[in-house]
């Protein structure tokens, strides 16, 4: 009942007191894959092919395409069990590190550096990217739905922006963690949460 509550008071707020954006123009939309990298990404998944058709869509539209990987040893000396499940995949195998091959980069990507943070807020270059070129629309897609992509969103709220999570380009430690992200954490925090078909229809193209 009181997640109900919430659900529906967050729902109104949004709605009602944030700023309505029905707009994507290519100049002031990011798309920012992130963790796609090889640790979590498998060539074989489904979600590989979902990344990989948002990455050439968003190419294709012209909208920035910026990877969001993080390093190992993040966390610092005191890890929490999040922190430890990223960094035994990243160390599970020679070139988890690296960028999912699905996803690119492509000539013209933005590559942050790897960050040491849960949230990508947490790299000062995120900020400084998103005011140097003005994007004002964020798209948010990877695989660490319940870990790294929460967070991320979660500070992307407290931010002047607005915010999309494709919701099919996204993945969890669990099918019960995805399930509760994408029904009820991030509606809370995203403007929008949608699958990548129907971004496409309201983007146009």
């Amino acid at each position: 009942m009181i997640n109900r509550l919430l659900n529906a008071a967050t729902g109104w707020y949004v709605r009602r007191g944030l700023r309505a954006y029905h707009h994507f123009p290519a100049d002031k939309t990011a798309v920012i894959l992130v963790d796609a990298q090889r640790a979590f990404v498998d060539s074989g998944q489904p979600l590989s092919g979902s990344l990989a058709e948002l990455a050439r869509w968003a190419r294709a539209r012209k909208f920035a395409v910026v990877h969001a990987p993080i390093a190992m040893g993040a966390g610092g000396p005191f890890k929490t069990p999040a922190h430890r499940r990223i960094e035994q995949a990243l160390a599970g195998q020679a070139d988890g590190p690296g960028l999912a091959p699905a996803v690119g980069p492509s000539p013209g990507d933005i590559v942050l550096p790897a960050r040491k943070t849960l949230s990508i807020f947490g790299l000062p270059e995120t900020d400084a990217l998103i005011e140097a070129r003005g994007f004002e629309h964020l798209i948010l897609a990877g695989p660490l739905a319940d870990l790294t992509l929460d967070s991320s969103l979660r500070d992307a709220a407290q931010r002047d922006v607005h915010v999309t999570v494709v919701s099919d380009c996204v993945a969890a430690s669990t099918p019960a963690a995805l399930e509760l992200e994408v029904r009820h954490t991030m509606p809370r925090y995203a403007h929008l949460v949608t699958g990548l078909k129907d971004l496409e229809r309201r983007v146009g193209g």
